[in-house]
């Protein structure tokens, strides 16, 4: 219900269990009761995401903590306002990661639309109207790397295609992967590819 139809619907079925809850109990839950209602809750939204969605929210997840003891012995009122801040961190981290994937692949799309130019950080946080760090850290999250080793990986795989669908010689491979030299370009493939260029388009044909 978070994911699809948005916090107010998610809120409003957490309700419903807490009212469930609190009937069966005259009113009023134990702290034990409260406090493995509001920590499965927690954990339900942090396990979903991360393994359905594949997006891990653990500070979050740490930080919901303090509204899982907020409702102990309370009222089903204060069961369903803790349970609903808990709604609301997942939701606010849902915005978030989603307007930062959105600028990582409008930055992705215009690297790969550009390999053979010189594609500097400078160059993209004003293509792209955010700040180098922003940037920096976007790619540390969100991709597992900098936004250079980015580059390099994005040339490496235009350049493993045209090894292995064209005759081009080293050198234009080289000049249209955006690569300075095909000694730098040589240079950069082994050390990810563990062989160089011409071993490779040598292994594709033996």
């Amino acid at each position: 219900a978070l994911m699809q139809e948005g916090a107010p619907v998610a809120k409003a079925l957490f309700a419903l269990r807490v009212e469930r809850f609190t009937s069966r109990e005259g009113g009023l839950l134990s702290d034990e009761t409260a406090i493995i209602l509001l920590t499965s809750l927690n954990r339900s939204l942090y396990d979903y995401l991360l393994f359905q969605v594949g997006i891990s929210f653990s500070h979050c997840c740490y930080d919901n903590r303090l509204h899982a003891h907020a409702g102990v012995g309370q009222s089903a009122g204060t069961l369903r306002r803790a349970g609903a801040a808990i709604l609301d961190a997942y939701a606010q981290e849902l915005r978030q990661n989603h307007a930062q994937r959105t600028h990582i692949e409008r930055i992705c799309a215009y690297v790969r639309a550009h390999l053979t130019e010189d594609l500097t950080l400078e160059r993209v946080a004003r293509e792209a109207y955010l700040s180098r760090c922003y940037i920096c850290q976007l790619f540390k999250s969100l991709m597992g790397c900098t936004f250079g080793e980015y580059v390099k990986r994005e040339r490496i795989q235009r350049a493993r295609a045209l090894l292995a669908s064209t005759g081009k010689s080293i050198e234009e491979i080289a000049a249209a992967c955006g690569f300075g030299s095909a000694t730098y370009f040589a240079t950069v493939f082994k050390g990810i590819m563990g062989m160089t260029p011409s071993a490779f388009r040598h292994s594709l044909h033996g």
